[in-house]
Order: C-alpha cells, then structure tokens, then sequence
C-alpha cells in the first residue's frame, strides 16, 4: 500500500471521526444554546443542532404567507417534529405540543424558547387551553404549527385527524391553513419505527428530511379535507427524497391483511396492526377494508360524472396521486374512504390479504 493510500484511509478516518464527535456532542451543543442564543436567533440555533444528522430539504415554501396569521397542519412521525418546523419555517412561529414532552430535560428547555407552548392531555379543558393558546397567537398574526394527528404515529401512516382544526380555521377565517409533510422521519431514532424511541441504532450518517409545504387549504375546511391535504404535500415530498430512500412497503405493514396494488401505480393502501398504548390508540386495520394510503400516495374519491370530490363515506371513483406519476390517477374501481382515511370497496370485489 502506497503512502499516498494510507494518507486517504488516514483522512477519512479523521473525517468520520469528526462526524461522530459531532453526533455525541449534540446534547452538549443542545444545552449551551438554551443558556446562550436569543429567541429570535432559535431558528438558525436549531438548524444548527440538527445538521449534523440531518439534511434538511424544504419545497413549496412560496405556499406559506409571509404577512398576516397562518395555522400549519402538520403530520407528526417523530419526537424532533416540532424543532424541525422551528428550523425551516421562515416567519417566528409557534406550535403546540403536548405538556409531558416539554419537561423532558434538554430537549424541555429548548422547545419552549422555540416557540413551542405547552398544552395539557385530552379531554375539555385541554381543548379549551389549545384554542385559547391557538387564537392567541393567530389573533397576533403570526404562524401557529399544530400536529392535528394529536400523537405520534406508531407505524409510519397518517393517522385521522381531531376536529379541532375544523373550529380553529371556522372561529378565524382571516387564517391561512397550510398544510405540511414532514418526510423521511420514519425510521430515525427519534420515531416509533422498530417498535420503540430511542433505543435503536441511527441508520447512516446523516439523514435527508424533506418538508414539504402545499397550497393554502380552501374553505371550508374539514378534518377529512385537511388530511388529504397533507398527504398530498407529503406525495411531493416523496418525489423529492433521495432515491435510495423510495420505500412505500414500511415494516409495520402487514401483508396478511388486505391491501390495495394497482398493475402500474404500485401498493396505493395497506394495513398495519392496531396499537393500544396507555393514552395512546392507533387503529391499523378496519373490517373490509384495504388499509390507508401508504407514503407518497394520496387517495379520493370523486363523482361519477363531474369529477368532483366526494365527501368521507361518500361512493365514487377511486382516484390516486401518487409520487412519479402525473396528476390523479383513476384507479378503475367504485369505492369509499371513511374520515379516518381507510379505503373499502363499493364495487361488489372482495377484500383479501
């Protein structure tokens, strides 16, 4: 082996090194900026904490308003999803997280000076506190994140969201909803991917999130509505993500439940098994149906004639958007998609696994 050989295992050894050095040392840098940066210096402090691990791509940021009040409707995959939001949303923003997250110590302190509020478990007077908080904010007209899902998702899927979002947008239509996909967290540590947080080995060594913002919803807006909006933004996401990263059949899918395969759209909707939790309840698989959409496929149904969405539970054409195929697909089936997006057929064909 030559000199020069040994000089280039030498400096990629020191390189990785460093690369490692920096990930160990990020809950040390994490404690320094709670006690340093300003609050409106967080933004850049945040994206400075994740780049060591993260390679964060933003698209459809000219669909987020620069003036006036915006509510972000955003799915919730992992633990860093709110700091994600603080580090790419151009305009100072807040979001609201559930209280228990935000006395996690390092990860605590930082939330709440980005701009994260605190808001108590479920039942009336957590729904009173969250609407308060919301109009707070908006009434100021600034940029109010909210994960609608109300939890974080345990197998990788968009789960229904609460109406909340439908009395927020309905009590201040002067707001801009715009929704957002965070993509590619599934997996990281920092999600549910292998059936726990935390305790899992990072997979490489740096990971490329794409955020992705899509157009303002239109009035009036509904649960139903807003999460297919999501799942649209979250097609384009999967458009724009590494390559190698292009992997619809997640882990937690069950083959033997149904599922729903077009010949050249690939797998449109699958199953995963129910999880029951504690507080937290994720429903995985209804009776008779093919499952929901899997990553970077949004799902509808339209009218026969027109063409025009249909409300939840409504039977119509299936139609598809789904990543690296133009515009909407027609499936060739009759089917309906309840409020909780599951899939079941309408057009006499069985539902196998």
């Amino acid at each position: 082996m030559t000199a020069m050989e040994w000089l280039e295992i030498l400096g990629w050894g020191l390189l990785a090194l460093l690369g490692l050095a920096a990930i160990a040392l990020s809950p040390l840098i994490f404690l320094l900026l709670v006690a340093a940066v300003r609050p409106e210096s967080i933004q850049r402090a945040v994206r400075v904490v994740l780049s060591p691990r993260y390679r964060l791509k933003v698209i459809g940021r000219e669909h987020l308003p620069m003036t006036g009040p915006v509510l972000l409707i955003s799915n919730h995959v992992s633990w860093l999803d709110g700091f994600i939001l603080a580090a790419v949303v151009p305009r100072r923003g807040r979001a609201l997280v559930y209280a228990p997250y935000l006395g996690i110590p390092v990860i605590g302190p930082l939330a709440q000076r980005s701009g994260m509020i605190p808001v108590p478990d479920r039942g009336p007077r957590a729904q009173r506190a969250m609407l308060k908080a919301a109009y707070e904010v908006l009434d100021r007209g600034e940029v109010l994140a909210i994960f609608p899902e109300a939890q974080i998702s345990r197998n990788g899927l968009l789960g229904p969201l609460y109406r909340g979002i439908e009395v927020m947008a309905s009590n201040r239509e002067h707001a801009a909803v715009v929704p957002v996909y965070l993509d590619n967290l599934w997996g990281s540590i920092f999600s549910y991917s292998g059936g726990r947080f935390f305790r899992k080995w990072p997979k490489g060594l740096r990971r490329t999130v794409v955020v992705s913002f899509g157009p303002p919803i239109e009035r009036p807006v509904t649960a139903p509505g807003a999460r297919r909006a999501i799942l649209e933004a979250g097609v384009r996401a999967f458009e724009a993500r590494p390559e190698t990263d292009r992997e619809r059949d997640l882990e937690t899918i069950d083959r033997s439940l149904p599922s729903l395969e077009h010949p050249t759209l690939g797998l449109l909707a699958a199953s995963t098994a129910d999880f029951h939790q504690g507080i937290i309840h994720q429903i995985g698989h209804k009776e008779g149906s093919f499952g929901q959409s899997v990553p970077g496929v949004a799902l509808r149904v339209v009218g026969e004639e027109d063409g025009t969405p249909l409300p939840p539970d409504a039977e119509g054409r299936l139609q598809a958007l789904v990543a690296g195929h133009p515009g909407w697909q027609d499936v060739g089936r009759v089917a309906r998609i309840d409020r909780d997006g599951f899939v079941f057929p309408s057009d006499g064909a069985e539902v196998s696994g």
